[in-house]
């Protein structure tokens, strides 16, 4: 309503009233001020986020409100400055203000009603709706734009929805009271969730929306393809809890059996293991809701895992890429054995280290979806997996992910057999810091004692323990295994979440650091060696162990040296409220969405944070203020003075404040000396620049005269200073308007010492020859504005130019360039005879320049 309120008033005043020139450059310097303050306020908050600040809610709501009150100043002065001419802009500030409100009062905002959402529809900011591993996954595909498979999203409204309908949660609850009393055994429970959510019904809206979603998905792919169906729950892959293996993934899925594979991932949110990874308070109705992500299975020729940063000895110039041929299903189960590469960080990413494995079965998909296992060909088992151009291509994409989400990438990927690479996953990667160096002491002191695997295998999660060895095997019962010891099993299935809790150490004959349960181990801050090859042969049950996941030693028996050295855990300050909520607040906030100011999509509608609206209003601003000078109305009131030059310009100048010294005459500026603003100065430097100017007249046939008369009109809103040359000036900023005959030239400027506030725009339009001769003058500005990093457009003999954020001192320097520019070029268009000519002048006023 308030908001209403004042667009009406708006409009009105509108209507009756148009303030002048100087109130509306107040108005655009309010912008500039205000979208300083905003930017600094959110460089605040990212920095709250490094963990070595303390804050509390009342800084964020604090800062919050600092921030929402300058982007409503900024958004009414764009009103006042553009006339009302974004009114909608009121609408997005209200709606983005009431997410972050609902957001810091704990409230979720969650849409109720959007079931089925196309990937190209996803956002980063829509964890609750479509799950974080989702929500990752759209926001790197639409706006990092690296290649994720095509999909869609079933929503955790949908997952409400399906719930509900069915009153499954008080059968779950039953079920799962009966399992922890003891009633009912593991396989029990699980055939009773089973049977409840995949007999349940699917509400028919929901159907039908799948149905539609499937139905356009057959439409854009054209051919026979299966789906990939895994869970996407709220906090899934988060930087608190991956839930890396804890929930079930289809793959191949057959598109006519969706609405099946769909009740069985939403059955596993309710698994025990699952329920034991997060603890019993997920059985409430709000914990943990599911949303479930469908996407084109890729016929992979290679597959594997990166991580961004190595784990294993906590450096930070190194990128680990495993590998296997064909799906990557085994990689992410511990289940093969796999290449390794060792990749610097550092450009041009050098390989530094290969581990080319035996890999002797791969799971392929074949042309009609269904999924087998081969044996690999005697010749390809030990070649590398991966060719070097692909293996630099990875590492790219782990660094690109890394930088737009803001930390270290544990990424799922996979080339198919056309050679094209997908990311089929992203999550954060756990890290702990490095520990100090030993001293030579301790080295010495742990010579005395046995050492039974030294070196062998990898370190996944640094750290050290010493217990009783318990061998695990898959099908064993994990409420057997006793707290405190030592867990040495075959493989690193993610059925081991179940003790991670209660080992204090994971040692594993085969494996990856990268597999689900290494996520999980970092997760808990187990230290846990994989890949060792014998541990089950050399380390029998109840035998006591020193594992040393520090310096990849495992010792018999105690070793009380390496226990009393502390390993240094993970910030916990990740895991408060407070950083949580900062964090969903600044992605409302933070993210940049509006790139490209010449794009359709640039506009109001499409500000889906208050960066966004910044973005706008800074540019519309600029726009804005370019465009001022040709309304009459805008200059009543004001005084123009006319500058006395050695050099024919017929030059007005209009003071804003402080663009002229104080003993300036009423009439006239008798000298450039009384000129005081920066840019307007600089430009005249160079219109004056010796060599910049000529009065002599070039040479003018007939027909380029004739073909000038009908080229060109100022049209009907003529600026009431028509025939004169004006500049409206300030100290910083300068917009002038040249008229040199039949050339007509506009620059906008603003320079400052606060270089996100710096830009010149640019026009020019005009000439007096044939329209081929003026194109090729256009071209020739073109080429030289190009050389200081303008963006050119040229349209016939229209030159449109930007540049921006530049320090005050080069852009003063370059406006100086614009003036002899201006001067240079103003009698060209006769000596334009040949494409040759483009290159000859530019490169000699650019030679002229330089010196």
């Amino acid at each position: 309503m308030l908001f209403e309120k004042l667009r009406a008033l708006l409009r009105a005043s509108s209507d009756t009233y148009q303030p002048d020139f100087s109130v509306l450059f107040s108005k655009f310097q309010q912008i500039l001020n205000g979208n300083n303050i905003v930017l600094d306020i959110i460089a605040q908050m990212e920095d709250k986020l490094s963990g070595e600040y303390v804050f509390d809610m009342n800084y964020i709501r604090s800062s919050t409100r600092m921030m929402s009150e300058a982007v409503y100043k900024i958004i009414y002065a764009l009103a006042v400055l553009s006339n009302n001419a974004y009114p909608e802009l009121f609408s997005r500030y209200e709606a983005i203000g009431l997410e972050i409100d609902r957001i810091i009062e704990g409230e979720s905002g969650l849409p109720s009603d959007i079931l089925v959402l196309p990937l190209d529809s996803v956002r980063g900011d829509m964890e609750e709706l479509v799950g974080s591993k989702a929500a990752r996954l759209g926001e790197i595909r639409n706006q990092l734009d690296l290649p994720v498979p095509d999909g869609f999203i079933i929503t955790t409204a949908a997952y409400r929805l399906f719930l509900q309908s069915n009153n499954l949660w008080p059968q779950i609850r039953a079920s799962f009271a009966r399992r922890m009393k003891g009633e009912i055994s593991a396989v029990e429970y699980h055939e009773s969730i089973e049977k409840l959510i995949g007999g349940a019904a699917m509400p028919p809206k929901l159907e039908k929306d799948i149905a539609h979603v499937l139905s356009s998905f057959f439409k854009k792919k054209g051919k026979k393809f299966s789906l990939a169906v895994r869970s996407s729950a709220w906090g899934e892959d988060s930087e608190v809890k991956s839930f890396a293996g804890q929930f079930k993934t289809l793959l191949s899925q057959d598109p006519a059996h969706l609405l099946s594979a769909y009740r069985k991932v939403i059955s596993s949110r309710f698994s025990e293991r699952a329920l034991a990874y997060e603890g019993e308070d997920s059985i409430r109705e709000e914990a943990l809701p599911m949303a479930v992500i469908c996407q084109e299975m890729v016929s992979a020729k290679v597959s594997g895992i990166i991580y961004s940063i190595d784990p294993r000895d906590g450096h930070s110039h190194k990128v680990l890429i495993s590998s296997l041929y064909g799906l990557g299903e085994p990689a992410v189960s511990g289940r093969a054995e796999m290449d390794q590469f060792i990749v610097s960080r550092i450009h041009p990413y050098e390989i530094c280290e290969r581990k080319i494995a035996r890999k002797q079965r791969r799971l392929v998909l074949l042309p009609n979806q269904e999924i087998r296992d081969q044996e690999v060909p005697k010749h390809e088992q030990e070649r590398p997996s991966l060719g070097d151009s692909e293996i630099i291509s990875l590492a790219e994409h782990a660094l690109a992910l890394e930088r737009f989400l803001r930390q270290p990438q544990d990424v799922e990927w996979a080339i198919d057999t056309e050679g094209k690479c997908c990311i089929l996953q992203t999550r954060p990667l756990s890290l702990h810091r490095q520990r100090p160096g030993r001293g030579k002491s301790l080295n010495e002191s742990l010579k005395k004692y046995p050492v039974l695997l030294a070196d062998s295998g990898q370190v996944v999660q640094r750290g050290v323990a010493a217990g009783k060895v318990v061998k695990v095997f898959e099908d064993a019962d994990p409420s057997s295994f006793p707290q405190g010891a030592i867990a040495v099993t075959h493989f690193t299935t993610p059925r081991l979440t179940k003790i991670i809790r209660k080992t204090s150490a994971i040692i594993t004959d085969v494996g990856s650091p990268t597999g689900h349960m290494a996520t999980i181990a970092r997760e808990f801050g187990v230290p846990t060696i994989v890949g060792t090859k014998e541990a089950t042969r050399l380390l029998q049950d109840g035998m006591e162990i020193t594992v040393d996941a520090e310096e990849n030693r495992i010792y018999s028996g105690i070793v009380p040296e390496v226990l009393e050295y502390q390993i240094e855990g993970r910030d916990q300050f990740a895991n408060l409220p407070e950083f949580k909520i900062l964090r969903k607040v600044l992605n409302k906030v933070a993210p940049l969405n509006m790139i490209d100011p010449a794009s359709p999509q640039f506009a109001p509608r499409n500000c889906h944070t208050f960066h966004d609206i910044l973005r706008f209003c800074h540019e519309k601003a600029v726009w804005e203020l370019i465009n001022l000078h040709a309304s009459q109305r805008r200059f009543r009131n004001i005084r123009s003075r006319e500058l006395k030059m050695a050099i024919p310009l017929g030059l007005h100048l209009i003071d804003l404040g402080n663009g002229l010294s104080h003993d300036v005459g009423s009439h006239s500026v008798d000298s450039v000396d009384q000129v005081t603003s920066l840019p307007m100065r600089a430009l005249l430097d160079g219109l004056a620049s010796p060599g910049a100017w000529s009065t002599e007249p070039r040479p003018l046939r007939f027909n380029d005269f004739m073909s000038s008369l009908t080229r060109f009109s100022l049209g009907e809103a003529q600026p009431r200073y028509v025939g004169k040359n004006l500049a409206v000036i300030s100290d910083h900023y300068t917009n002038l308007s040249l008229r040199l005959g039949y050339h007509f030239n506009v620059i906008d400027t603003y320079t400052s010492e606060n270089i996100n506030d710096n830009y010149i725009y640019f026009r020019f339009v005009g000439g007096v020859t044939d329209p081929e001769r003026r194109h090729r003058r256009g071209l020739l500005i073109e080429t030289i504005l190009e050389k200081y990093d303008f963006k050119v457009i040229v349209r016939n003999d229209l030159v449109v130019a930007r540049l921006k954020k530049r320090n005050q001192r080069e852009l003063l320097e370059t406006l100086v360039m614009l003036g002899k520019l201006i001067g240079f070029t103003r009698q060209l268009d006769t000596e334009m005879v040949s494409d040759k000519s483009i290159e000859r002048f530019a490169a000699a006023f650019l030679q002229d320049v330089s010196h």
